[in-house]
């Protein structure tokens, strides 16, 4: 499984990113085989980001994604990509997979901002 962490920085240690599509950096971790790589969000400051973040996302393969929140517009591309939403906690990207593979972060199941 692959996941993608909204994150401040670019490796495990980062923090979880305070927005979702305004996130620097994605990390994606391959539960498989404990590797990652910091996927920077290049499209953060663009009109409509959550459309375009989650497109970003869905062309890597990503199976799942740990957030801080999501607004309509992003969870509604998350959905239609068949890609599932986790709210993580403000600690690092490690922390926060470690905490989705013990089945302790809360799936998201309609957007959780305007």
């Amino acid at each position: 499984m692959r996941i993608a962490i909204a994150a401040s920085g670019g490796d495990l240690s980062s923090k979880l990113a305070d927005r979702f599509a305004r996130a620097e950096y994605f990390i994606v971790y391959d539960t498989d085989s404990g590797s990652y790589e910091a996927i920077e969000n290049t499209v953060s400051q663009a009109h409509g980001a959550g459309p375009r973040v989650v497109q970003m996302i869905a062309s890597l393969g990503v199976d799942a994604v740990i957030l801080p929140g999501i607004g309509s517009n992003a969870f509604d591309a998350l959905t239609a990509a068949g890609v599932k939403a986790y709210i993580g906690k403000p600690v690092s990207v490690e922390e926060n997979v470690k905490m989705f593979l013990e089945g302790n972060l809360e799936e998201v199941h309609s957007p959780t901002r305007e």
